[in-house]
């Protein structure tokens, strides 16, 4: 399955190196979940604190990722 994906913050190390900040990039997996997506990216599935699949904010890690949805994934936000 191909789907696009954003990622922000300190996970933005887990993008291509060519990955403008803000840009989405393609990522091709065999899994049919969030988390299993999270799994392929190669972070832990507790980092992804904020997402959002084609707009939509999502809790749950066994949501269904489809072919060409974008994903957005937010890491925990901290700040002094």
């Amino acid at each position: 399955m191909r789907v696009q994906v954003k990622l922000y913050a300190t996970l933005r190390e887990y993008a291509p190196s060519n990955t403008e900040i803000g840009a989405s990039f393609v990522v091709e997996f065999d899994g049919n979940t969030l988390g299993e997506l999270v799994q392929r990216l190669g972070f832990e599935i507790d980092r992804a604190k904020i997402v959002m699949i084609n707009g939509n904010r999502v809790v749950d890690m066994s949501t269904p990722v489809n072919e060409d949805d974008l994903v957005v994934i937010f890491p925990p936000v901290g700040g002094g």
